[in-house]
């Protein structure tokens, strides 16, 4: 069969124009995740004393993803504690609530980053407060950490080091954090946090950070099923889901 030459020669230009497109597509994917600041300056909480992590987009917890395109999943990461069989039974009867802080085994919670504390938030139930930090080194982006008893001294507009201590959590509780840009786009700790850190968990058993996270295309294929912003069954109790990273001691 003859190929005109007039229509090869249309033809090399539109192959290279696609080759090129391609190109530039897989260029501006590895880009976008490389220029993702790795702001991360401390880490928040002490890890000998977590027994497991959730996984971003886990069914851990309740679903927590308004406003960010996606729907019924955790994108932020629940940081557990050891608990003794007794404690467990004593919080299942206390309507799921751990004893507060008793300053004598309280927990340390350090800031991750050099910020300022942009919010400090009461909770609906009697579980501590929510704390916002802005790292001064990327303001786009906030720290969010759940279910904290802050020091006194720690006030809205408080300028902060990173690994100081700003509050605390009971020995048998566990708490939260999550990764905002703009406030509309959550990101996974681990996504932000370099490699100098990561290293501490992978004391534990942790070889990869892409362990913490389930990606959007498997969530979108395995979904949760949410009533408001309620699972409607206990995915983090259910192994099958496989929420958790544990931590081996």
């Amino acid at each position: 069969m003859k190929i005109h030459r007039n229509a090869l020669l249309i033809c090399i230009p539109v192959v290279v124009i696609v080759f090129i497109f391609i190109g530039q597509t897989k260029q501006n994917y590895v880009k976008t995740k490389e220029i993702l600041p790795q702001f991360i300056q401390a880490d928040f909480i002490d890890l000998e004393k977590v027994a497991s992590i959730s996984k971003f987009r886990s069914g851990s917890g309740h679903d927590f993803s308004k406003g960010s395109g996606e729907t019924c999943r955790s994108m932020k990461h629940y940081y557990n504690l050891f608990r003794p069989e007794e404690i467990e039974k004593w919080i299942n009867q206390n309507h799921g609530l751990p004893p507060k802080p008793d300053g004598k085994t309280d927990i340390l919670i350090f800031s991750p980053v050099d910020g300022k504390i942009v919010s400090i938030e009461s909770e609906r139930t009697d579980f501590g407060e929510q704390i916002y930090l802005r790292p001064k080194a990327n303001p786009d982006f906030m720290v969010r950490l759940f279910h904290i008893y802050p020091l006194s001294s720690m006030k809205k507009g408080s300028i902060v080091k990173a690994g100081e201590n700003i509050g605390v959590i009971s020995q048998y509780q566990n708490t939260d954090i999550a990764i905002m840009k703009n406030w509309n786009t959550f990101i996974s700790y681990f996504e932000v946090m370099p490699d100098s850190l990561f290293m501490n968990y992978q004391k534990f058993g942790i070889k990869n950070r892409s362990e913490f996270i389930i990606s959007k295309a498997e969530r979108d294929a395995n979904p949760f099923e949410c009533n408001g912003e309620y699972f409607t069954e206990l995915y983090d109790r259910d192994p099958r889901f496989e929420n958790f990273i544990f931590l081996k001691k």
